[in-house]
């Protein structure tokens, strides 16, 4: 037989042993190879050690009450909640926290429309300059219409005189 306590299913095999589920003839094997095992062996006397303190035990008795009790507490769990708790169901949480963050969340945003527009930059010269340029583009072309109007009379005036 191999080692239950190496084995997958072995703990549940020493287990079977220790509770005196096992048939007899496996019962026999596991007795011979505890014999042998050690770490078998410690398995079983921790085993005898939690059935001996499980038999020791006694449980508390229980009051006469307990059922009208035991009534009353499921009666509370099961009424339906008060608007308090149906408002806020996590009431245990502290609201410092989030109440710090409204905070500051309002301070920035007030600092963000309260700041001043930023100086607009002054293109007065440059502007100056586009409309002087304008003005000399203007003046020429004018006096570009000027010329050939004088053309155009002295053509119409050389071709009456033909």
């Amino acid at each position: 037989m191999e080692c239950p306590a190496k084995e997958r299913d072995g703990a549940a095999v020493l287990l079977d042993y220790c509770t005196r589920k096992l048939d007899p003839r496996s019962a026999a094997v596991v007795e011979r190879h505890v014999a042998q095992c050690a770490a078998c062996q410690d398995c079983i006397q921790a085993q005898q050690a939690v059935w001996a303190a499980l038999d020791g035990w006694e449980a508390v008795p229980v009051s006469p009450d307990f059922d009208r009790k035991l009534y009353r507490r499921i009666e509370r769990e099961e009424r339906p909640a008060r608007w308090g708790e149906r408002l806020w169901p996590l009431r245990g949480l502290s609201l410092r926290p989030a109440l710090s963050l409204a905070l500051a969340s309002v301070v920035l945003l007030a600092a963000i429309l309260i700041r001043p527009a930023p100086p607009r930059p002054v293109h007065a010269p440059q502007q100056a300059q586009v409309e002087s340029l304008d003005a000399d583009r203007l003046e020429r072309a004018l006096d570009d219409v000027e010329m050939l109007r004088q053309l155009d009379a002295g053509s119409s005036a050389g071709s009456q005189s033909m």
